[in-house]
């Protein structure tokens, strides 16, 4: 059966039942990964969990960097939402812009956390095979924000002293924060909390620093 290579990803892609085959490889590697980063991880393990032989791995991936790549190439559509919202912005209020923001980024950290534990650790061991996750993820989810912000200044509704990327960077960084404590320490605030009302909360705190006062 003739195979074609996945460009990007160092793999080849079968038609049919390989499919599923490859998709169930990344979501062994996400899970050895996560448990022994890139370092530590190998093909052998990450076969055998899989149910496959080394040779039947390497017929999707030619390498542990190739299949760690598709691994993060997955994760990283999640943050696609943005671009279908991105036209609505300059007819959203502020508020409704900046929950849709929050909710979105956080509930995806929260379904994501094995990915975010594994990038995490990664990125400072690796960041050249960390870097598409911040490419193809947080860097959207910046501009994003940094574009609303322009838009609430070309209206007049922001304060002329703002300085536009610091307010984007303070934004995020709460989301990053907050993120960061309930996917890797479980600190339970959630429980206490639901998110619609954290996120309402997060989205008055930075409008009341931002935006002229009536």
């Amino acid at each position: 059966m003739a195979k074609d290579k996945q460009p990007g990803v160092g793999g080849d892609e079968v038609e049919g039942e390989s499919l599923t085959t490859r998709e169930k490889i990344i979501g062994v590697a996400l899970e050895v990964f996560g448990e022994r980063g890139l370092h530590g991880a190998t093909m052998v393990e990450i076969a055998k969990r899989a149910g496959l032989t080394g040779g039947a791995l390497y017929r999707y991936f030619d390498s542990k960097e190739a299949l760690f790549k598709a691994v993060v190439a997955k994760h990283t559509v999640a943050f696609e939402a943005l671009e279908m919202v991105r036209p609505l912005v300059s007819e959203l209020e502020p508020k409704t812009a900046l929950k849709f923001i929050a909710q979105g980024t956080l509930l995806v950290f929260f379904a994501e956390k094995d990915f975010m534990r594994m990038v995490a650790a990664e990125a400072v061991k690796n960041p050249e095979l960390a870097a598409p996750f911040f490419d193809e993820m947080l860097n959207p989810a910046r501009e994003f924000m940094q574009e609303c912000l322009e838009i609430w200044k070309e209206k007049g509704l922001m304060r002329e002293d703002v300085n536009l990327k610091i307010a984007t960077v303070a934004f995020l960084g709460i989301l990053g924060y907050f993120a960061a404590e309930e996917a890797f320490f479980g600190s339970g605030f959630l429980k206490e909390a639901e998110l619609e009302d954290i996120v309402d909360q997060f989205a008055t705190i930075i409008l009341s620093g931002i935006l002229k006062g009536e």
